[in-house]
């Protein structure tokens, strides 16, 4: 059940944390939509607790930064961990749910399947840089565009999947990127560097912008019908990214 006080102090802490612009009392109750009143208690008490500063005009100003991770809703959340459970239970694989973070993948989730006999190192929480350029590192810095890929990364410093980590050239990085189909389902038949071979694809807003991968990750082992295998693994994704996709569109 929601607590309405809290959710009040929420709205007006998140409209001190995307400026440092001075607000008075009047120009809170305003933008947050609550009482004078309300407003005043609130701010008293992030000015005793060193959230917010007080000016000689009686404005406040924040003393504290605060970003939220994802902007995404409890539905669309709960909607993605039973995505997620239904995916490992067709593939009887692990999968996953990936996020950039600080220019980095971050695992927001994993599901096992009960059958899986290989353990992944990867779990909720982990992280990994993106230099080694696995499906899930592709498709992740093809959305980025290259302009932010050569003002974020050292470009000299990407390397191919797989176990020789063999280096590739800036040239040769921006043509894989630039070629990238950011709506295709990546993959890599030999498997990364810890030989996990991962079917990755991506989820768009209703604007456009890049949310998260999806991934089936599994041991890169010999299968008897590779291209059927692939099929199969594609098929189980694109399914389910419509229903997130489907469900992020009508919020």
């Amino acid at each position: 059940m929601t607590s309405e006080p809290v959710r009040k102090t929420i709205k007006v802490i998140e409209l001190f944390a995307v400026s440092d612009k001075a607000e008075t009392l009047a120009s809170i109750s305003r933008k947050c939509e609550i009482p004078v009143a309300t407003a005043s208690r609130i701010v008293n008490t992030l000015e005793k607790e060193g959230y917010l500063r007080r000016l000689k005009d009686k404005s406040f100003v924040r003393n504290f930064y605060l970003q939220k991770k994802m902007s995404l809703s409890e539905g669309y959340l709960s909607l993605l961990e039973q995505v997620l459970e239904d995916i490992s239970d067709q593939s009887e694989q692990s999968c996953e749910a990936i996020f950039i973070e600080n220019c980095q993948l971050y695992w927001l989730s994993k599901k096992e399947s009960k059958n899986v006999a290989f353990r992944l190192k990867a779990h909720t929480g982990f992280r990994r840089p993106l230099y080694e350029l696995d499906s899930p590192s592709r498709l992740s810095l093809a959305a980025m565009g290259w302009d932010k890929v050569r003002e974020q990364f050292d470009v000299n410093a990407f390397f191919e999947a797989g176990a020789l980590r063999n280096s590739v050239s800036k040239s040769y990085l921006k043509e894989q990127l630039q070629n990238t189909c950011l709506t295709d389902v990546l993959y890599d038949i030999e498997g990364n560097v810890r030989g996990i071979r991962r079917f990755s694809k991506a989820i768009y807003d209703k604007q456009g912008k890049f949310i998260h991968l999806l991934c089936i990750a599994e041991a890169a082992i010999s299968v008897h019908d590779i291209d059927a295998h692939i099929e199969k693994n594609k098929k189980i994704i694109n399914q389910a990214v419509q229903k997130l996709t489907a469900f992020l569109h009508s919020e």
